[in-house]
């Protein structure tokens, strides 16, 4: 039997920045649905660097995608820095992902201008922006501190695939976001390399205290954030505290940590083949 905490989906040192409740996200293909999220509850605090991790066709970029803007729940919340995505119309989503999402994807392509110096790359967002000027961080500042001042001139394709990475990272820094989204941003890069921006992410999150969410196959890389959650089926698992067998009688013994936390509230019981979770059960009947 695994018992769930609800400290595991909110921890409580710092101030929830993203929370979603209850998020489902059913694509339709032909005359099927398919189920993409099947009722994902999850809170990242401020300042966090978290992994997510799992299969191909788990859910990972799904929940990517809509932290980004780039894509809608189909059912249940999804909410950044007490902001509701669903609420907001398509232009009010452009600008969400425009002043406060910076994204660093898996390819080079989508990150960064091949004809452009990797300096002339970092300040473009500024130049797209310029109302929020007073907002930006320095392109300088920002090389510096994923390692590629001494390459700030050279164009894109002068540098190797890591550097590119982190070129990325700058770029996606510049608007100085409150959530920074990157997608399987090691996969095809060399153990080296991938150290080399595993610290440039640990660094911007130091130093600026951005709030990061990595999706990897990379378990390696994953073990460099602050936490790591599975995705599975649409569904995220959560590391379980074990638990003696059920006796002859039905009853179970829970850890003291658990019976503390769960107190008297009334109780939700979400059973599968693998596991059992318990959960609080919420004023509206949710967990």
């Amino acid at each position: 039997m695994t018992m769930v905490s609800p400290e595991l989906f909110a921890p409580e040192a710092r101030r929830a920045l993203v929370r979603l409740r209850h998020v489902y996200r059913v694509y339709r293909v032909s005359d099927t649905g398919v189920v993409a999220l099947g009722g994902v509850d999850l809170d990242i605090p401020s300042g966090e660097f978290l992994a997510v991790v799992g299969p191909s066709g788990a859910g990972k970029s799904t929940i990517l995608n809509l932290l980004g803007g780039l894509d809608r729940a189909s059912a249940g919340t999804v909410e950044v820095d007490g902001q509701d995505l669903g609420l907001l119309d398509d232009d009010a989503l452009t600008a969400y992902r425009a002043e406060r999402i910076g994204f660093v994807w898996q390819g080079t392509a989508r990150n960064l201008v091949p004809y452009l110096s990797v300096r002339e790359n970092v300040r473009l967002p500024r130049i797209l922006h310029r109302g929020a000027a007073d907002r930006r961080r320095g392109s300088d500042e920002l090389l510096r501190l994923v390692g590629l001042s001494a390459r700030a001139n050279h164009r894109v394709g002068e540098l190797s695939g890591g550097e590119q990475q982190r070129a990325a990272i700058a770029v996606a820094l510049s608007n100085t976001p409150t959530l920074l989204l990157a997608d399987e941003p090691t996969a095809e890069l060399d153990s080296v390399s991938s150290e080399a921006v595993l610290e440039a992410f640990r660094a911007v999150n130091r130093e600026f205290g951005v709030t990061i969410v990595m999706v990897t196959h990379d378990l390696i890389a994953a073990r460099r954030a602050d936490r790591r959650i599975r995705v599975r089926d649409g569904r995220i698992l959560m590391e379980g505290v074990h638990v003696d067998p059920v006796g002859n009688d039905g009853r179970v013994r829970l850890p003291d940590d658990a019976v503390a936390a769960l107190g008297d509230a009334e109780l939700e019981a979400e059973i599968t083949p693998d596991e059992v979770r318990l959960r609080r059960r919420s004023e509206t009947g949710h967990a």
